[in-house]
């Protein structure tokens, strides 16, 4: 999927993105939480990730609008390390029941909603209207953590769901 050049293009993106995961969650139900989804995660694991991905990148907005440099992409980790990462927002979610997860998952995604109505053309197309974004305008930032980040996660459950289902 392009990374979005207009408003229309990102919300377009972001909502059916995020439908249809939300559509393919729904009809797996409940149990679907604890199916292996990618390498030993499970569905639960890969929703904490992207609901924490979702989380971070309207953290890191909101800070850039309080005139703040946010940490990116987490305190005490470095780009190179998502992986890492990435494990330790499951490890920290263990507790979390599916449900929850889910909420966040969609808590964040509403809130992404807000975020972009909020922000104007300028901070939200341009390059250079949040100095941590670096060369990339705040466009790109919400596309690659959100709108990605669920198109994948609906990739890796359809496949589990197939693979489980042809078990």
């Amino acid at each position: 999927m392009p990374i979005p050049k207009t408003r229309s293009e990102l919300l377009d993106q972001l909502q059916s993105s995020f439908e249809n995961l939300k559509v393919e969650l729904d009809s797996a139900g409940v149990s679907a939480g604890k199916i292996i989804c990618v390498d030993d995660w499970t569905t639960k694991d890969l929703l904490a990730v992207r609901a924490w991905w979702t989380e971070a990148v309207v953290a890191w907005i909101a800070a850039g609008q309080r005139g703040e440099a946010p940490v990116t992409p987490a305190e005490g980790f470095k780009w190179n390390e998502t992986p890492s990462l990435n494990q330790a927002i499951i490890k920290k979610c263990r507790r979390e029941s599916y449900r929850a997860v889910r909420g966040r998952l969609q808590s964040g995604y509403e809130e992404v909603l807000n975020v972009i109505r909020s922000l104007d053309d300028q901070e939200l197309l341009d390059t250079g209207a949040f100095e941590w974004a670096g060369k990339h305008p705040i466009s790109r930032w919400l596309s690659l953590n959100t709108v990605r980040q669920y198109v994948t996660a609906r990739t890796y459950l359809r496949r589990a769901l197939k693979n489980s289902a042809n078990a």
